[in-house]
């Protein structure tokens, strides 16, 4: 559960976002309702993390003062001893709250080094040291200090309890063994880049991870992956309860996905429902690079996204249409046709956008680097979005491109995900996660000049088609491995 719970007036988003970013960076565990998932219970997930939160900021507004739910919130704040209100902007605050100190940072651009700044986090710390922390899981398991006295003093029969303690030594070297088997497997880069040698290992260490398990607990085996050896069941280590792996709520595989094309000649796109998902690559990902962090949990709108890249007779549409400023790249080794346009820069893909926008009455755009991740994704949370091991059928490599329709599709139906091209998105390129957007938005800077590739080309290396995996270019650059997919409003 969160340490830090955020209330705003969503008129006040971009400023809350800010906010909630500036106590991230600082190492406070934050929640705002733009964390929840989707299908989850606005009502009830939001009262349990602002009942259970320990300190409960509340961001005044002229917007915010008006919003029973603003003021709810801080009244349950109040009455636990858990507010920090924080004025963002001048105005009347409700008149029971009018008495309470209330941190000013009226026009803060996000400098943590203000004094406003400063002195509001030493609130928060005083706060988060004022209040217990609430109960864990490991106490819930183990009944808390007195619980762990009492069971110091129960006696259990001494041949029980020297053969269970057996079975988890075991259990446990097992587990230990096997995860440093793993480990310099990976390290070796196999797990990835030669999926025919590492197959053989994982079968075996599966073999002895499932026998050993049922020696120590009889009828529960070990599951063996690529990304984890989970102890054996019979393992008595109290660790705290992992969260759920985030789910895109999507309709499953096999359910065609809810597509649309607005003139014979633009791209087939794909509607996509709303959700959250952790952007980025984990810190243990083999080949990571330190600009694919950090991961964050980011809320997505519903949007709309090609099933494809862009290809040469869409693109060639616009141009005899009087769009794409004319231009026309030169054909590829396979010609034109339902191959993907390449030797298209950002800005030339901004002019194609801007022409889909004009001839079909919808706002295209290119997709936020977000956006591209959480459609590539699919739902998982693995290297790539097959899973945790690279199959070169999945991924579009080799010596020239291919049209874009023999491509394999992911869950939600994007071809060319990895490989092929390699896609513009809308970002302009910063090096780290640290400060982006938690709702989805692209990364925009003064003056930009690089903007984010993703995706890999068909001369990139399995390590480069991961779907965290970034890549950069000056927006004007043309060049004969880089095309884009679009987005629009569903």
């Amino acid at each position: 559960m969160s340490d830090v719970f955020v209330s705003y007036n969503r008129e006040d988003l971009k400023t809350a976002q800010t906010i909630v970013d500036g106590l991230i960076a600082e190492g406070f565990n934050v929640w705002m309702d733009m964390n929840l998932q989707a299908g989850e219970n606005y009502d009830e997930i939001t009262e349990d993390h602002l009942h259970k939160a320990r300190a409960v900021v509340v961001l005044w507004s002229s917007r915010s003062v008006k919003s029973r739910w603003v003021r709810a919130e801080a009244t349950i704040g109040a009455r636990k001893n858990t507010l920090v209100p924080l004025m963002i902007e001048p105005c009347d605050r409700p008149v029971m709250f009018e008495l309470i100190q209330t941190t000013d940072l009226s026009g803060w651009n996000g400098d943590r080094e203000d004094p406003a700044w400063l002195a509001f986090i030493e609130v928060i710390k005083k706060r988060l040291a004022a209040t217990p922390l609430p109960s864990t899981g490991s106490e819930s398991r183990g009944g808390g200090p007195a619980a762990a006295k009492a069971q110091k003093r129960a006696k259990a029969p001494k041949p029980a309890k020297k053969k269970k303690e057996k079975r988890s030594g075991g259990g446990l070297l097992t587990a230990v063994g096997l995860t440093f088997i793993f480990g310099m497997v990976s390290a070796a880069g196999i797990y990835i880049l030669r999926p025919d040698l590492v197959a053989p290992v994982l079968t075996k260490l599966s073999e002895i991870a499932a026998s050993n398990s049922a020696e120590a607990s009889p009828g529960a085996g070990a599951t063996l992956t690529a990304a984890a050896v989970e102890p054996a069941a019979a393992e008595p280590v109290i660790a705290p309860e992992p969260e759920p792996e985030p789910a895109l709520e999507q309709a499953p595989a096999e359910t065609a996905p809810v597509t649309f094309r607005e003139c014979d000649m633009c791209p087939d796109m794909i509607n996509v429902t709303g959700g959250t998902f952790l952007m980025g690559a984990p810190d243990e990902e083999l080949a990571r690079n330190a600009w694919e962090g950090p991961q964050r949990k980011v809320a997505m709108a519903p949007f709309a996204i090609s099933a494809t890249e862009v290809t040469f007779d869409q693109w060639d549409a616009c141009v005899a249409d009087g769009g794409c400023g004319g231009y026309s790249p030169p054909a590829g080794t396979h010609g034109r046709g339902n191959q993907p346009v390449t030797k298209v820069s950002w800005k030339d893909a901004q002019a194609y956008t801007a022409w889909l926008t004009r001839k079909t009455g919808r706002a295209y755009r290119l997709p936020t680097e977000a956006e591209w991740e959480y459609t590539a994704r699919a739902g998982t949370t693995t290297p790539f979005w097959w899973g945790p091991l690279f199959e070169a059928d999945k991924a579009a490599t080799g010596s020239d491109p291919v049209n874009v329709d023999t491509l394999p599709a992911n869950a939600i139906g994007l071809r060319g995900v990895s490989g092929n091209l390699r896609e513009w998105v809308q970002d302009c390129y910063v090096n780290t996660f640290a400060n982006a957007p938690l709702d989805g938005r692209s990364v925009e800077v003064a003056a930009c000049k690089l903007r984010v590739l993703r995706g890999g080309s068909y001369k990139s290396t399995p390590a480069e088609l991961r779907v965290a995996a970034r890549a950069r270019n000056d927006a004007a650059v043309r060049d004969n491995l880089t095309g884009f997919r679009v987005a629009a409003q569903p």
